[in-house]
């Protein structure tokens, strides 16, 4: 089992654009935003920039700051010794389930799965479904409780309660009766406290080979359980094995496909971050195309936007003061005037949204 944690920070800042002599720029923060203090002015009259960075998501404030940020967590402590140390396929537990659990597969599976999905869209479905509608069976893992349904599809699929197995056969079970090749792979992972025994998929799109750990895209909420999706992540959605390269290990190795191909690496970062999204937003991978939708937003009058940047190779602040600077420089060649608003928010998929307002 693993431990994710993702923290959303903020920072903020904030200019007034006066039409008065001179044009005199001044940056403030509204009162009471942040508590840090903000920077003093390097000199007297010249333009004053105050950053404030304020941590929303750490593990010891996560519970209180639910409003404004939310600490994503998946804390799993070892299962029982029931995983077996091989790789197989899901299809032997619905053969063997009574022909009435059978047919109510087979209608929950036509209530995923319609015609016309292309594979991806497939196990795309079957994976966001298991996210919404299986909880990780907690309490009966503490307390050396677990029923044997948490370790079977039907328990995943009918009592929406499952461990890591229970997720992995829901998961094959649901490929099989879609036709899409897969595999069970039973082994252990490590959460960085220590290796626990564990349970997830491999499965073929359009040619392809990918890993899959539905149970690790389903963490804690402000360590409660989430049946909404609100904590969905795609960070072991059809990945390559360099993702699981340190923290999973199969029983059987040489039972494992070859998963080579990043194809999805970049859109699980956008699927993880689009609930946090807010239209209209465009997507920046470089200084230029910031700046190119900056420009091109002002020109349409839009005030309220957001620029979503990458920052695996960038400051959050940095990405901000860049927009900051970008609209300041924009708005005075257009003479125009008001208050300008910038709050960041960071720690999802290695982006930050930077929200802009701009205000009379």
């Amino acid at each position: 089992m693993t431990m994710k944690k993702t923290c959303i920070l903020s920072a903020a800042l904030c200019l007034v654009l006066t039409g008065c002599s001179g044009e005199v720029f001044q940056d403030r923060f509204p009162s009471g935003l942040f508590e840090t203090p903000a920077m003093e002015a390097e000199q007297s009259g010249k333009q004053t920039e105050e950053i404030n960075v304020q941590d929303k998501g750490t593990a010891s404030d996560a519970a209180g700051d639910s409003e404004e940020g939310q600490s994503i967590s998946q804390d799993h402590t070892e299962e029982p010794d029931r995983v077996p140390a091989e790789t197989d396929s899901g299809e032997s537990e619905a053969a063997d389930s009574p022909p009435e659990v059978s047919d109510d597969i087979t209608v929950l599976l036509n209530g995923i799965v319609t015609p016309g999905m292309s594979e991806y869209e497939k196990v795309k479905a079957i994976h966001d479904y298991l996210v919404i509608h299986v909880d990780y069976d907690y309490d009966n893992l503490a307390a050396g409780t677990l029923p044997d349904t948490a370790f079977t599809a039907e328990g995943a699929l009918f009592l929406h309660s499952a461990v890591c197995e229970g997720y992995a056969r829901a998961f094959s079970l649901l490929c099989d009766r879609s036709g899409i090749e897969n595999a069970l792979v039973y082994g252990t992972a490590d959460d960085g406290t220590g290796v626990q025994n564990h349970a997830w998929n491999q499965v073929r799109v359009d040619g392809e080979w990918y890993n899959i750990d539905v149970t690790w895209d389903d963490p804690l909420m402000d360590g409660e359980p989430v049946t909404d999706g609100s904590n969905m992540v795609y960070d072991y959605f059809l990945v390559p094995d360099m993702t699981l390269l340190g923290n999973h290990t199969a029983g059987s190795p040489d039972s494992l496909k070859a998963c080579t191909s990043e194809r999805y690496l970049e859109e699980n970062r956008r699927l993880t971050i689009a609930p946090y999204l807010s239209e209209p937003c465009t997507f920046a991978a470089s200084d230029e195309e910031a700046q190119t939708a900056v420009e091109q937003y002002l020109a349409d009058g839009i005030r309220t936007f957001e620029i979503v940047c990458d920052v695996t190779s960038h400051s959050p602040e940095g990405r901000a003061e860049l927009i900051l600077n970008h609209v300041k420089a924009v708005m005075e060649a257009r003479a125009q005037y008001g208050q300008i608003s910038v709050e960041t928010q960071y720690g999802i998929a290695d982006y930050a949204i930077i929200d802009v307002t701009i205000t009379p």
